[in-house]
């Protein structure tokens, strides 16, 4: 197990060092996964990442493409058409699925499965050349892949939400889905699916109301059959409020970003619209996205301009999370110009897969969260959302930073298993050092001091240890402390090699 410095659970002391959070890089092509077809021109949406099929050795995802009307159908032939609360409304939405074998670059492959009524731009007939999986009644969480799952035809599982309630559903393929007779789980709109492979545990954070707006609430599985009762596990406070206020009004100042249609500064405040969780090494990890409401828009005003921005959260229990680096931003919302897809709201999901030295994160990115009258009338609606990818480096969340002068941290006792202790360091314009301290003196180990340890001076994402005339292989079974001495230099995590 990898042992990362998120927070202070596995560090006894720091000296000069500070804790910095790194963002993804979002993917040079942004979207990934765009729109492309006549059911899926308004919207691409999605509330789970990328799952392994070994069978087919592919990547799935199941997202929900949006339709928008068909305006020669509603005989104006020249503007969109508004409903009855301003937006332009849709033909309706369709649950999709998406392949890729490099996480990359992604097919939609036609199912012939569900006949769909639209038409051609020469009005021929769409019909079943399709990518649409007709036996998804909902908008689906997840899929997850349950590789100890004994039944075939049950080895990916989801939860549909519809009419406010989750619904389990199970399928042998992620195309041919079966909704099993179990009670559904209560749910706002927006809800995460995860299985944790470690303890063989599913986790469902669902949204419902509570302090400050919109909150998350937790219930786990151990059979995807019986769940806990669901308990309020995060919120908003007043922190949240004070930091909305910042982002909204440095928004709004530089003009390089998309500035709000309605601003009401009277009606803003924050709450919480995702939380997905991540198992990652020894704890857990959750993307919250702060969602801060710019004002509410006419004529019916039943919802909120707003802005997101994402940050980052850790637990060891799920029950009780830490804000990360003091609530700095994790993902946030891109300029203008650039030809990005999120520039008006980002919706994170559990995708995170681990691809060599990079963790890759999948996300919702929407142009707009609200569009003025005048741009919905000219279509300003299509091709408004994708999903999107950023990269990570491997156990990139966070690092502890030296400067020009030396500063160290010391961890809290591990036992010597392995052959070698191993670092996820860059160095390559300072150097780490290491030593080995006895666990009950906190003296160093004859051998393992600082002055004997070999500087480590690159960036590397996996590097050993190394003193000049002693070999920890002579410590196995002894309980240490490690201290890290670093010089401009960023230290990400360490782990005993198995």
């Amino acid at each position: 197990m990898r042992h990362l410095f998120i927070d202070d659970h596995e560090v006894e002391e720091v000296v000069n060092l500070a804790r910095k959070i790194h963002q993804p890089e979002k993917f040079e092509r942004n979207a990934v996964i765009r729109p492309e077809h006549r059911w899926e021109n308004m919207f691409i949406r999605t509330w789970g990442g990328p799952v392994w099929d070994p069978a087919t050795n592919l990547f799935k995802i199941i997202y929900l493409g949006t339709a928008a009307r068909d305006v020669a159908a509603v005989g104006t032939g020249e503007a969109a058409v508004l409903d009855e609360t301003g937006e332009s409304g849709s033909l309706g939405s369709y649950s999709c699925i998406a392949t890729s074998t490099d996480g990359v670059n992604w097919e939609k492959p036609f199912l012939g499965l569900h006949d769909y009524d639209g038409l051609m731009w020469d009005k021929s007939p769409i019909g079943t050349e399709n990518n649409i999986i007709p036996s998804i009644n909902g908008h689906i969480r997840g899929p997850i892949y349950h590789s100890s799952e004994q039944n075939p035809d049950k080895r990916f599982k989801g939860l549909v939400y519809r009419d406010r309630n989750l619904y389990t559903v199970a399928s042998p393929d992620c195309i041919h889905w079966e909704e099993l007779d179990i009670p559904p789980q209560s749910s706002l709109d927006v809800s995460e699916l995860t299985y944790d492979e470690q303890d063989d545990q599913f986790i469902s954070t669902v949204k419902h109301r509570g302090p400050y707006g919109r909150c998350f609430w937790l219930s786990t599985s151990g059979d995807f059959e019986n769940w806990t009762e669901q308990e309020l596990i995060f919120h908003a406070d007043q922190q949240d409020q004070e930091n909305g206020f910042k982002r909204l009004q440095r928004l709004i100042d530089d003009d390089r970003y998309l500035s709000p249609v309605y601003n009401r500064p009277e009606e803003w405040r924050t709450d919480i619209y995702h939380f997905p969780v991540i198992r990652y090494e020894g704890l857990y990890l959750a993307l919250p996205v702060m969602h801060h409401w710019a004002g509410s828009h006419p004529p019916l005003f039943e919802n909120v301009d707003s802005r997101k921005t994402v940050e980052l959260a850790s637990s060891r229990d799920l029950r009780n999370w830490d804000r990360v680096a003091n609530r700095a931003p994790f993902m946030e919302l891109s300029q203008t110009g650039e030809g990005r897809y999120d520039t008006g709201q980002i919706g994170t999901t559990n995708g995170m897969i681990r691809r060599n030295n990079e963790l890759w994160f999948y996300y919702t990115g929407m142009k707009h969260r609200n569009l003025s009258v005048h741009d919905t009338l000219n279509f300003g609606y299509l091709d408004a959302s994708a999903i999107l990818m950023a990269r990570l480096r491997l156990d990139g969340f966070v690092s502890l930073k030296g400067g020009i002068e030396w500063g160290s941290v010391i961890t809290k006792p591990i036992k010597l298993t392995g052959p070698q202790l191993r670092v996820n360091v860059d160095s390559w314009r300072g150097q780490l050092k290491s030593e080995l301290l006895d666990a009950q003196t906190n003296q160093p180990i004859r051998g393992f001091a600082l002055e004997d340890s070999i500087p480590i001076v690159l960036d590397s994402a996996d590097e050993p240890l190394r003193w000049s005339n002693a070999d920890i292989l002579s410590l196995q079974g002894r309980a240490v402390k490690v201290r890290f001495a670093l010089l401009n230099a960023e230290l990400y995590s360490y782990w005993i090699e198995d």
